[in-house]
This record gives structure tokens, C-alpha cells and sequence, in this order.
């Protein structure tokens, strides 16, 4: 008997050993699993840019034979063309926990310098190469403006863009810049939520049956609100463009004459916009309505947007902002939904930084470019013809503002560079890329 209580206990103690083997199986897995599916990633990431920006039928064969497969692009399915455009990489994310998902480092200087000039590389390029006279074949052919311009960089942010390890990839980024501080589940709730046509490319009234139209160019007008404005008489020539970017207090209503009263994408990031509308009392200035065709374009610059939009898109109670102040939530004078709103990505936001504005201060954590930077070159990317009105007004000839009823002085930012901004925008316009606004002083008075 005693002897049979002894192998008892010996059996007890070697299931314990067999059991945590198990687990440690099976943790190993997971891990090697994630990790396969990053090196996939990389790789085809890798052999799409060897092949060729500009070939899918180059890179259809390699990604059939990749998928166990060999056939031709003609051959593959819409279900497989969607795999090669990211889909496939699609972790199943409803069981991954928070906790799965460990803070990521802090990073010297130097190294987040090098991490933060990496980018996703994104099939978004091809719709927006239909026009024989696009913008960005100019920039491609200026050996002044190419070494800034990476043409796959990804543009706007939709549900193919969430999986675990794009989550952990963008972790190691702040602010505009990444998901750094941003609850997973959150991204995923926002994320998740961008899964119609119409959050994959900016002119979405031009899609027929998801495809955009061959030939097809596009003319914008991206309106500033500097006090060069003021008395221009460029309403109407402003309003004959195919699309009108506004961004922030972009007031309209008893201006028409110098600014137009068209407006296409209204853009902003929620911090800004509820410092706009903070100021209503003094500006008047509401969120644009506009017509059925009015996008939203959200520059998401912390946690708020995402459980902003994540409520907004599920018609869940708008919450707060997070930390100190507590920001009440803007209310849109419409719903918003999957149809009307676009969100740029997190690596154009980086690459904008790094890439196009050429401050000073871009090494320093709080620097990221203003938010009418952010719309224009937004704009840069998508449509074909570029004209710029209210940007490089002088700031002593001119107020602030073009509806200001007073002169008002400009005031330099710590977190933006608006004088390397105002020479990018000179510069681009010398070069032939946009077309710039400009008035002397003596007539600005």
C-alpha cells in the first residue's frame, strides 16, 4: 500500500513536468506563428519593390507562387487578388488580448531617427497615376523634388492596415506618428470600423464599381486661412476646381468672394478642432455640412480619435478626451460613417516629418508638421493639379487671419516650423510642382 502511494506521488509530479512542457509548446508556437507572418510581410514587401513600384502583373506571379500557387495574375481570383493587396497578412484578432502586447521600448534619439524613417510600403500609389499629367509623375521627374518623394508610401488608413504586427510596428511611435500609449483594442475599434471603399481613396465620388476611372485628373484647391486672403477676389476661381481642401476654422459665410464657398474635405485633427470651436463665439465658425459628397479627413493625433471615431462609427456615446483637460466631444452636423470619413496613416504622417519639412527642430519629440501642412501635402499625394491659396502670406503685412476683424499677430508654435513650412511651399511652387498664391505687401495692407 505504501508502495503504490509513492508511484502515486511520483505520477503527480511528472504530470506537473508534462503540462508546463505543453504550455511552453505552445507559447513557442504562437510566437514562431507571429513572427512568420511578419518575415512574410517583409518579404513580399521586399520582392514588390525589386519588381517594380509600377507592375502588379510583375508582382502577381511571385505572390501566387508564395501563396502555393502558380498562377498568373488574369488566373487569380478576387479573393486572392485582395490577399496580395495585404488582407491575407490579416491576423484573426478577437482573441488577442490587451495584455498580449507589451509597451514598447523608449529609444535614444538616434535610434527612433532611424526607426522613424521606415515605412509600410502600400499599393495606394496606382489610383492615383490614372491622369497622363499627374502631379506626382512631375515630382518623380524633378531630381530637385524626387529624393523627397517615396510614391508607395500609404496615404489614408482602413482595416487592411490593422493586424498584430502592424500594431506592434507602430507602437514604438507618438502622437501623429504611431499608436504608442493607444489602447489595442481601441486601434482595432477605429480601425475595423474604416471598411468601405470610400476610406481607400480620397475621391471616392469618382469610384465605379470600387475601380477609379482611367485618365481621370483631378484639379484641388487647398485653402489656408492666412491674411492674404483677405480682399483677394479668388472665390470664384477657387470654387472651379474639380475638389476644395479647407482645414481648421475654415469659415466661408460671408467670405465667398475671397475664399469660395465650396468645400469638398474639411480637415483637422480633434485637439484642433475643438480649440475652433472653442473660439465660435468670437469666429461664428461651424462644422462645414456641406452636400452628400463632404468628406471628414481626420489627422489622428492621440488615443481620442480612435475612441472617438470607434464610438462614433458604432453610434456608441461620443466620449471625452483622456489626461488633464477633458475635452468634450464635437458634434458633426451630420452622422458620420464609414462613407464619409478618411484617416491618414501614421507612417504619411512620419514621412511628411522626415521628408518634406525640412525644420530644424524635426529631431525634437514634440515637432510634427502643422495642420495645414498635413492637408496640403495630403492633397500633394492624391490629386493631380495643386493650387494653394492662403499659405506664405508675410505675417507682418498680413493678419493671421483672412476673416480677422483686427490685425492679429502671428505666433510661432514650439511643436511647428511654420517658417520652413512657408519655404517649402515657395519652393514647390518655383519648381513647378503647385501653383502658389502669392501678393506683394503694398497690396495686402
Amino acid at each position: 500500500m505504501a508502495g503504490c502511494s509513492k508511484w502515486l506521488q511520483h505520477g503527480k509530479y511528472w504530470f506537473l513536468v508534462c503540462l508546463v512542457l505543453c504550455l511552453l509548446g505552445l507559447v513557442i508556437v504562437l510566437v514562431i506563428n507571429d513572427a512568420s507572418i511578419d518575415v512574410m510581410q517583409r518579404t513580399i514587401t521586399s520582392h514588390r519593390k525589386n519588381l517594380g513600384r509600377y507592375s502588379k502583373d510583375a508582382i502577381a506571379p511571385l505572390l501566387s507562387s508564395m501563396l502555393g500557387g502558380s498562377k498568373t495574375a488574369a488566373e487569380l481570383k478576387d479573393g486572392e487578388k485582395t490577399s496580395i493587396n495585404g488582407s491575407f497578412f490579416r491576423s484573426t484578432l478577437e482573441g488577442i488580448l490587451d495584455n498580449d502586447f507589451s509597451q514598447a521600448p523608449e529609444l535614444s534619439i538616434p535610434q527612433m531617427v532611424i526607426e522613424e524613417r521606415k515605412y509600410r510600403h502600400d499599393d495606394q500609389f496606382e489610383k492615383y497615376l490614372k491622369c497622363p499629367t499627374t502631379v506626382r509623375k512631375k515630382m518623380l521627374d524633378n531630381p530637385n523634388i524626387r529624393s523627397k518623394f517615396v510614391s508607395d508610401i500609404p496615404i489614408l488608413m482602413w482595416d487592411k492596415h490593422f493586424n498584430a504586427s502592424e500594431f506592434r510596428r507602430l507602437t514604438k511611435y507618438k502622437g501623429v506618428n504611431g499608436w504608442r500609449d493607444i489602447n489595442y483594442t481601441d486601434v482595432r475599434g477605429m480601425v475595423g470600423h474604416l471598411n468601405s471603399p470610400n476610406n481607400q481613396y480620397m475621391f471616392d465620388d469618382r469610384l465605379r464599381k470600387a475601380q477609379v476611372p482611367s485618365n481621370d485628373c483631378i484639379t484641388c484647391a487647398i485653402i489656408g486661412n492666412g491674411g492674404i486672403l483677405k480682399d483677394s477676389g479668388k472665390g470664384a476661381e477657387i470654387d472651379a476646381h474639380d475638389y476644395v481642401f479647407r482645414v481648421n476654422a475654415a469659415l466661408t459665410k460671408g467670405f465667398e468672394k475671397d475664399v469660395g464657398k465650396k468645400t469638398s474635405f474639411y480637415c483637422f485633427t480633434l485637439i484642433t478642432l475643438h480649440n475652433t470651436l472653442a473660439l465660435r463665439h468670437k469666429t461664428k465658425f461651424e462644422i462645414p455640412k456641406g452636400d452628400e459628397n463632404l468628406r471628414y479627413l481626420f489627422f489622428a493625433d492621440s488615443d481620442w480619435t480612435y475612441t472617438y471615431l470607434a464610438a462614433a462609427l458604432s453610434g456608441k456615446p461620443l466620449p471625452k478626451s483622456t489626461g488633464k483637460y477633458h475635452r468634450g466631444p464635437p458634434a458633426f452636423p451630420k452622422q458620420l460613417t464609414a462613407d464619409n470619413v478618411k484617416v491618414i496613416h501614421p507612417d504619411f504622417e512620419r514621412y511628411l516629418k522626415w521628408s518634406w519639412v525640412n525644420s530644424s527642430a524635426q529631431h525634437k519629440d514634440v515637432h510634427r508638421p502643422t495642420t495645414g501642412a498635413i492637408m496640403l501635402l495630403a492633397a500633394l499625394h492624391t490629386c493631380d493639379q495643386v493650387s494653394i491659396y492662403g499659405f506664405a502670406g508675410s505675417y507682418s503685412a498680413y493678419s493671421e487671419h483672412y476673416y480677422d476683424k483686427e490685425y492679429s499677430k502671428h505666433v510661432n508654435y514650439a511643436n511647428h516650423d511654420n517658417n520652413a513650412e512657408n519655404k517649402l511651399w515657395q519652393y514647390l511652387d518655383e519648381q513647378g510642382i503647385v501653383n502658389l498664391y502669392r501678393r506683394t505687401p503694398k497690396e495686402g495692407k
